[in-house]
């Protein structure tokens, strides 16, 4: 089964390395490199040492740089769930890179299911295991998408836009907070989407767009 390394890479490619190392290349396997739109000289000589790599250990490998902008969390964590989501084998590792970056593909990563996933610590340079957290991806109702899509909102604006009686605008609510994908605000009069909730409506409404928009082939 190919593997696909997909990882946040900042000034050091010293862990993501020694991973590659451990598990192997083969010819089908593929490896991406997520880093900022914002380009700096350390990360690019990063990027050309982990090629300069592969190409030695597996010159068949493909290398590709996805470039993300940080502070675009919702739309990052789709486009790499996206893309781990076309994976047969996932290897995420969330190292390096910035830590709006290795944040987002680590809620990719729980987006996609995915159990596990690789961190190398700072102070000793140990490489850890982080479990990843379950997320209600595939939990929701037709009519439980068109509430969230409709936040914020009050029960009578949801009921009036739904046509549906103020008790189920307010049942229908209450269950999307109890799956933590909305929140009560303005003395609990008014539902908001949480983050999981925002993220969650991206990935079921989005239906063109590649998995990035920043890529580059090496």
């Amino acid at each position: 089964m190919p593997k696909t390394f997909i990882a946040t890479l900042g000034f050091d490619q010293s862990s993501l390395v020694r991973l590659i190392g451990e598990k192997g290349l083969s010819p089908s396997d593929a490896i991406y490199l997520v880093t900022s739109v914002v380009t700096h000289p350390r990360t690019e000589n990063a990027i050309r040492s982990i090629v300069e790599f592969v190409n030695t250990v597996n010159p068949k490998v493909e290398v590709k740089v996805v470039r993300l902008k940080e502070t675009d969390l919702e739309v990052n964590v789709v486009r790499l769930f996206k893309l781990i989501k076309g994976c047969e084998e996932p290897v995420i590792d969330i190292t390096g890179g910035p830590k709006g970056l290795s944040f987002s593909l680590f809620l990719a990563a729980c987006f996609a299911g995915v159990s596990k996933v690789y961190m190398t610590t700072e102070t000793l340079g140990e490489r850890v295991e982080v479990p990843t957290l379950a997320m209600p991806t595939y939990t929701l109702t037709a009519r439980q998408r068109d509430v969230l899509s409709l936040l914020p909102c009050r029960v009578t604006e949801l009921s009036r836009k739904l046509k549906i009686s103020k008790s189920t605008a307010s049942r229908l609510l209450r269950n999307l907070v109890k799956k933590g994908l909305a929140y009560r605000s303005g003395g609990g009069k008014v539902f908001e989407p949480t983050l999981t909730g925002r993220i969650l409506l991206k990935m079921l409404t989005e239906v063109r767009g590649s998995v990035n928009t920043h890529s580059t082939d090496f």
